[in-house]
């Protein structure tokens, strides 16, 4: 699988841009709706809850403090969430392609992977500027940042790989996906803290697969502490334990997939 990403490289690279251009074409804003929905997200969850969140994150300026939390772990899953459910779709959506050239199939989840990646790299930064405008300060720990996000996504192409092979004969896994992935969403730490939780409750979530790398993003983005090695390691088997299951399956169902578009 390796070897085939590298050979097809440039071409998913180049699809990718090309993808996140088309989706704005027209537009006046451009690549600004695309962090608009989440900031959107972001504003009506800081006002909601900030009067019971913040007490919990124990600092100063609790309501800034908390929109940086919430903005920490909102827009990596929105990208992650992204990830998964168009690579869900990718090989549906690519079905022409698939039919008449022999490109490797997880070429195109990979394309939908980097896309998504694009509009990541635009949010955090956009993150790095609310944490300097409301009194924050960006900390030695942020150069962790991207390699938490590469591990996030990672997983979240192998999600993709999984998914899409599914998809392929059980198309209802598209739409079920959907559902699926909010109530992840909710039963992660993003837009409540941890603290709150019976301490039984909290050790049940420490098995959620998406906690390491949310809790590692916050650990870096808002207390600015450097996530511990098992952690890195957790995040890592994560992503590649996704990648090598999706890139089995596919191996396994390639024969019929051709046939079943």
């Amino acid at each position: 699988m390796i070897v085939n990403l590298w050979r097809y490289r440039l071409f998913i690279v180049r699809n990718a841009l090309s993808d996140v251009r088309s989706q704005y074409a027209g537009s006046a804003a451009g690549i600004t709706w695309h962090v608009l929905n989440p900031l959107a997200q972001i504003v009506i969850y800081t006002i909601v809850f900030s009067q019971i969140m913040p007490v919990r994150l124990g600092a100063s300026g609790a309501s800034e403090n908390f929109a940086v939390y919430l903005c920490a772990g909102l827009l990596p899953w929105s990208a992650f969430a992204d990830c998964v459910t168009r690579g869900a779709s990718a090989f549906i959506e690519n079905a022409t392609y698939l039919k008449r050239l022999p490109i490797p199939e997880q070429v195109f989840v990979a394309k939908n992977a980097v896309a998504a990646t694009v509009f990541l790299g635009v949010s955090m930064a956009l993150l790095g500027l609310i944490t300097l405008v409301t009194g924050g300060r960006l900390t030695w720990a942020w150069l962790g940042v991207p390699a938490a996000l590469l591990l996030l996504q990672g997983f979240g192409f192998g999600l993709g790989l999984v998914f899409s092979t599914l998809n392929v004969f059980l198309r209802d896994i598209g739409h079920a996906l959907a559902i699926v992935l909010q109530l992840w969403m909710w039963a992660t730490p993003i837009v409540w803290v941890e603290s709150v939780l019976p301490l039984r409750l909290q050790a049940l979530v420490h098995w959620n697969p998406a906690y390491p790398f949310i809790d590692a993003l916050h650990r870096m983005i808002v207390a600015g502490t450097w996530p511990p090695l098992g952690q890195w390691t957790v995040m890592a088997l994560w992503a590649a334990g996704a990648s090598v299951a999706g890139y089995l399956l596919l191996r396994r169902l390639r024969p019929e997939i051709r046939d079943a578009l």
